[in-house]
């Protein structure tokens, strides 16, 4: 009987071993605990949500699949730079969107004025934060004064 014919090795077996010698060399290397088996995770570098994107087709630019823009991280690692260290989001990638947001309200709201100031025509209300209500100041009680008798005698105080 004759052996069966070679085969291309599939893509899933190829991925695992090279993830496996990623492991086995961060061990040796001391970037990882040897009893620790780390687990791999594709990061997209930048951020989808930062990316630029076809308004007719709706991809980004560059592609979300681009193998330049695609990087393996730990697990760990991959966490700490899409949601930050725990403390703040500050340079995380989630910081980044949040703030890439509320720059885009902002700079549209900008805009929006500027075209108004342009064409001559009524600039958008600005939106303004509800402001909390607060209790009427109460009336001050009047001071004495020199020229002032005080209502009551003070206690102690010979008449």
């Amino acid at each position: 009987m004759k052996a069966e014919k070679r085969r291309a090795v599939p893509m899933k077996l190829q991925r695992d071993l090279a993830l496996k010698l990623c492991a086995d060399l961060m061990r040796q290397a001391g970037m990882v605990p040897v009893e620790v088996t780390p687990k791999f995770e594709l990061d997209h570098v930048p951020a989808l949500a930062l990316r630029d994107f076809d308004p007719t087709t709706g991809e980004h630019r560059p592609h979300q699949h681009d193998p330049a823009h695609l990087v393996w991280m730990t697990k760990e690692a991959h966490a700490a730079k899409t949601f930050g260290n725990g403390a703040t989001t500050r340079g995380a990638d989630a910081g980044e969107i949040a703030h890439h947001r509320r720059l885009s309200a902002k700079e549209m709201e900008f805009r929006a004025r500027m075209l108004a100031k342009e064409h001559g025509t009524e600039p958008p209300e600005p939106k303004r934060k509800h402001k909390i209500p607060r209790p009427p100041k109460r009336q001050a009680k009047p001071q004495r004064t020199a020229t002032r008798p005080l209502a009551k005698p003070l206690l102690g105080a010979a008449p």
